[in-house]
């Protein structure tokens, strides 16, 4: 048995998929299929029910996965004790976020980390907020990068960086133009939502609950790309984390913009967070990625002041 058939298997039963785990693993699913028979074989039992829907561990499966997760965890404890002796920062850290900081925010701390640590490997987990958070907690990623998270006092929150969200309209929108609107502008305007039931999506419903505003939106998903591209085409106004629309304002210096920003009533922020576990040692790898993720926070708030100014 394999450390390398064990990652396979356990990708499968995490990702509750062949599809998925290939994803995660960077292979094909032939190769994934090998390893997993030829685990089957030396163990002499059947790992997965194969179903149409899907596949789903057997009893087998499922204690081999308790097994395997224990060895692998092992295998990690063992690695960090190794590293820690080392010269240099080298090792693997798992990231957990949500698609707008994973698109807008990380890839350029992922490319000074690459720069300066070609020895290290972060790899990024996307899903939605509540799913990170439980991945995490199930020690499946070593931290998370997540907005307004609920706090567990088993684990440590710090603010990285704190962001606008704004209400957006497209160039062929009435309201293209205006800067200020009032909450009675868009009562009766076809309205994008961001899902209630992402932490973002909590917040700009409550924000219109506190101003009087009550819409029914025409669309709602909790895909923040999804949500621009129809304020783009003109389906309607949202609100949008200023991560997000940061490239397509129409301003001074961007005359072309797709969108523009409209000022309602007090603003609306929302806190990218910095979760980890308390009275936990990360490997170097995991230290380094935290440090320059708190030297793209100040360069990103820098630029935001200035852009305000």
């Amino acid at each position: 048995m394999e450390l390398h058939q064990l990652r396979c298997f356990l990708a499968i039963v995490e990702e509750g998929g062949f599809n998925r785990a290939t994803t995660r693993l960077h292979i094909t699913q032939p190769a994934l299929s090998y390893q997993i028979k030829q685990l089957e074989q030396e163990l002499g039992a059947s790992l997965f029910h194969r179903r149409p829907g899907g596949v789903s561990p057997t009893e087998a499966g499922r204690v081999l996965a308790l097994h395997a997760q224990e060895v692998m965890n092992a295998v990690r404890k063992t690695r960090h004790a190794v590293e820690k002796l080392a010269d240099g920062v080298v090792g693997e850290v798992r990231i957990g976020t949500v698609n707008s900081v994973g698109i807008y925010f990380l890839p350029q701390v992922l490319w000074n980390m690459r720069a300066k640590y070609p020895n290290a490997n972060p790899t990024v987990l996307y899903r939605h907020s509540n799913e990170i958070m439980e991945a995490l907690l199930n020690n499946k990623l070593d931290l998370a990068m997540v907005a307004d998270p609920r706090p567990d006092r088993r684990l440590r929150h710090e603010v990285i960086v704190e962001e606008h969200v704004s209400l957006v309209c497209g160039r062929t929108h009435p309201l293209f133009g205006k800067k200020n609107v009032r909450p009675n502008d868009i009562k009766g305007l076809q309205f994008i939502s961001l899902s209630p039931e992402s932490p973002t999506g909590r917040l700009i419903k409550e924000h219109l609950a506190k101003m009087g505003v009550n819409v029914e939106p025409v669309v709602s998903t909790d895909n923040v790309e999804t949500v621009k591209k129809m304020v783009e085409v003109g389906m309607g106004v949202a609100f949008l984390p200023d991560m997000v629309t940061a490239q397509d304002i129409n301003c001074a210096d961007n005359t072309s913009g797709r969108l523009a920003r409209l000022n309602m009533g007090p603003p609306l922020t929302r806190r990218i967070e910095l979760v980890t576990w308390k009275n936990v040692d990360l490997n170097r790898a995991a230290t380094a990625f935290i440090n320059e993720l708190h030297d793209h926070g100040l360069a990103w708030r820098s630029c935001v002041e200035t852009d305000e100014d």
